[in-house]
This record gives C-alpha cells, structure tokens and sequence, in this order.
C-alpha cells in the first residue's frame, strides 16, 4: 500500500491510494470532469461522473 491510501492503485495526479482499479477509475473523473452516467428520463440530460449519484437522482 502507498502512503496516502490504502491500495495499489494510486492517482497520478494527487497520489490517493485505492485497492480497486474501478474505483481508481471513478476517482480521476474528480479530475477531468468527466460525467459519464447520463439519466436516462428523457428530457432530463442531467450528468454525474458516479454511477450512484445517477440513481439515486432517478429514483
């Protein structure tokens, strides 16, 4: 494990430790700005870079 997480997958761009590469995945999306989890009610075209945060949008 690195110094400022807890895994072996850490972020090239702030250093932050993950044991999982999906969640390391998830994390640099806080970097780009990417928000790939579209709603998919019609009319709604509202974005978020966590797939949670998309459903509990929805529900």
């Amino acid at each position: 494990p690195d110094a400022n997480g807890s895994g072996h997958y850490v972020c090239s761009i702030c250093n932050r430790g993950f044991s999982r590469p999906s969640s390391l995945k998830i994390h640099i999306h806080s970097h780009t700005g990417e928000k790939p989890f579209v709603c998919p009610e019609p009319g709604c075209n509202k974005s978020f870079s966590v797939r949670s945060n998309m459903r509990r949008h929805q529900k």
